[in-house]
């Protein structure tokens, strides 16, 4: 494959294939921002500074755009590729959750420790120069006490400089002067900063009287480069910027100027002075800090601000602090190692347990994902190891369970079609077995019905021809329904047939015998032979299935044969509901000779009796699914049966047939066939 095509493929698979209209508008500008940049770069190494000039404009604006493009996509593809797993929303959540807060807790803890550090070290800087202002505030006192004893202090109207005899300041000047020369605006002594003349000194300043003389002692320190170089000892490069005024009296500081402050052409103070301290360990970092301290503007009394600025050390400020605790410094130290490592190892525990945690939530459900994968091609098979015992597992299990039970139903659903199958093709059997063209004589014209409640049926009925104007008429109800009712059904069928052909053929052989053969009547005797008669049928057909079926198997059948010569008909009722004849003038008649069901009990006789048809009669035999269908009127009933026929004797009986059994479904309306439907009907011709 060559080597585009690996690329595509790799960009589809992880999402980064361009595939809407945005993606596509972002990879064309990207496009033409990089045609410009290009341009521009050109122009510049053609030296046409203007021509590039012009395009830096487009560029950074077409940079801005694509910068907010490729952040929206970046967005979507982080939502749309990377958070579809489970495991990754899940960190995600939990980086959120835990991870963000540490890291705000964190920097919280950083940026207070570096603000921390930058006040302390400002803090010992200010307080190195508060106690010298102190120090310089008490050796003044004592100065001026010596002076008010010194008989030539105040013999001159102008200042005195006198030499201290103290050590505390090498440095330092102290001037007697008069009360005169006491600046306007300061009232009683003084200890502070003093900026005069763009230059910054300790000043104190005590009043003393001499021989009724207001004398004013003032003693300056001058903050130089020494003087800075005493405070940053042991703490780091430090520089103090100095204001200077302009020409409008304001003050003004400028610590990026790293030569000085330079306004109206003057160059304004800076000092510097320090080294850095030498690294303790790894963690030992520099950082810096700034700082204001007050001083006071001599020419008018008003407030100004020189800046300090400086560089230290994590190790310097601690030398410093555990100076100021002395002795608890080491316990101080290890505490805050013990509370670090606590932290640290409650953070680690926290996160293996987050990741414990993530692993067994993101190990179901993928285990999950993966039993569906299975599912959907089709192997139901498929089991989830189930290793936990929580809700997840105990869904897995239900997983399994439903895996299961699907299995099972796929099997039944099989099973099912391979029955269906078998039924449909029972049914076809079944339907031979019923008469398919009408065996009607010269003189007795025949209908049936069957219409099952199920794909085959518990009903039976059958045309047995035995002759040319002889036809023997069954019709059977069957305990049960569906496919062992339509096998006894099938039984009882062919036992009947059976019993009909052994008939036969017993008088075909005694018609055969030489003195018939030379008498020539045989063909007459074989068409005009008669059946053995109903009840003995009846009776060998109950023995029969006594034996050969179970106790709850049994059958109704009612059993006729008609002789179109002698318009008579021989008939034994087994138990079925009796069939009935129907005048022409309106007469009903019922034929209930016979016995109880077949099968049920042994060794049953059964009686037998002759009717006559008349010229008009019709014969109806049907079964309990015509007359027994309810509705909230109760059962369709015999009196309904027969008025449908009486209203339709006219008809032909298979109008009659098609009459009836829409009246029956039209009785029970839209609720399903309860039971098997089966009629017979058979009419007397002229």
């Amino acid at each position: 494959m060559p080597a585009p095509f690996k690329i595509a493929r790799y960009l589809a698979a992880h999402g980064l294939l361009p595939r809407r209209r945005v993606a596509w508008f972002t990879v064309y500008l990207a496009g033409v921002e990089a045609v410009l940049l290009l341009l521009k770069y050109v122009l510049q190494a053609a030296k046409a500074g203007a021509a590039a000039g012009a395009l830096r404009g487009w560029t950074g604006f077409l940079g801005f755009v694509l910068f907010v493009l490729l952040l929206f996509l970046g967005i979507r593809w982080f939502r749309g590729y990377l958070l579809w797993r489970l495991r990754n929303r899940l960190i995600v959540t939990y980086l959120f959750i835990g991870g963000v807060p540490v890291v705000l807790v964190i920097c919280m803890a950083l940026i207070s420790g570096y603000l921390l550090g930058e006040q302390f070290a400002a803090f010992l800087v200010v307080a190195d120069i508060q106690a010298k202002l102190q120090r310089l505030q008490t050796a003044n006192a004592a100065t001026a006490e010596q002076a008010a004893r010194r008989a030539d202090i105040g013999n001159s109207t102008a200042p005195q400089k006198i030499t201290p005899d103290d050590t505390v300041f090498l440095n330092r000047t102290v001037t007697v002067a008069p009360d005169a020369a006491r600046p306007s605006w300061l009232k009683g002594d003084y200890t502070g900063l003093a900026f005069d003349e763009n230059a910054l000194s300790l000043r104190a300043i005590k009043e003393i009287s001499v021989r009724g003389k207001k004398l004013l002692v003032i003693s300056s320190v001058p903050v130089d480069q020494k003087f800075m170089a005493q405070t940053a000892i042991n703490l780091g490069p430090l520089d103090l910027y100095l204001p200077i005024k302009d020409v409008s009296g304001n003050t003004n500081i400028d610590i990026n100027n790293k030569e000085g402050v330079k306004i109206n052409g003057k160059p304004g103070a800076k000092l510097s002075a320090g080294t850095m301290p030498p690294r303790q360990y790894t963690g030992d970092i520099e950082f810096p800090y700034l700082s204001v301290i007050q001083a006071t503007d001599w020419s008018n009394g008003e407030n100004t601000s020189p800046v300090l600025s400086g560089t230290t050390r994590v190790s310097a400020l601690y030398s410093h602090l555990s100076v100021s605790v002395s002795k608890w410094a080491d316990v101080i130290s290890f505490a805050l190692t013990g509370l670090a490592i606590a932290f640290a190892v409650i953070v680690l525990v926290a996160l293996l347990i987050g990741l414990r945690l993530t692993r067994t939530i993101t190990l179901s459900v993928a285990n999950l994902y993966e039993a569906t994968q299975h599912i959907n091609r089709g192997d139901f098979s498929h089991r989830i190891p189930v290793k936990e015992k929580d809700q997840l597992a105990a869904l897995q299990v239900a997983f399994n369970s439903m895996t299961e039970s699907v299995e099972k139903l796929i099997e039944e659903q099989k099973e099912k079609e391979r029955l269906q199958s078998e039924l449909a093709i029972a049914q076809e059997v079944q339907a031979q077995l019923f008469p398919t063209a009408m065996s009607s004589t010269r003189t007795l014209e025949l209908h049936g019905i069957c219409r099952p409640a199920r794909i085959v049926s518990g009903d039976y009925y059958d045309f047995l021809p035995y002759g040319s104007e002889q036809i023997g008429i069954a019709i059977g109800d069957i305990s049960g329904k569906g496919i062992s009712a339509a096998l006894l059904m099938a039984t009882i069928h062919s036992a009947v047939r059976a019993y009909e052909q052994e008939q036969l053929i017993a008088v075909s052989t005694a018609m055969n015998s030489p003195q018939n053969t030379r008498s020539g009547s045989v063909g007459l005797a074989i068409r005009h032979a008669p059946p053995q008669s109903a009840s003995q049928v009846l009776w060998l057909l109950n023995r029969q299935l006594y034996k050969s079926t179970p106790p709850e198997k049994y059958a109704t059948l009612f059993l006729g044969f008609y002789d179109g010569n002698s318009r008579q008909f021989s008939y034994s009722n087994g138990g079925h509901l009796p069939p009935l004849i129907l005048g022409s003038d309106g007469s009903a008649r019922r034929l209930d000779c016979g016995g109880t069901v077949i099968g049920l009990f042994n060794d049953v006789p059964y009686e037998e009796a002759t009717v006559e048809f008349q010229p008009g009669d019709i014969f109806v035999a049907f079964s309990d699914g015509i007359t027994e269908p309810e509705n909230e009127f109760g059962e369709f009933g015999e009196e309904r049966l027969i008025e449908t026929i009486e209203a339709n004797r006219h008809l032909s009986l298979e109008r009659i047939t098609e009459q009836v059994i829409a009246a029956v479904q039209a009785w029970i309306g839209s609720v399903e066939q309860p039971d098997d439907i089966t009629l017979v009907l058979a009419r007397a011709r002229e």
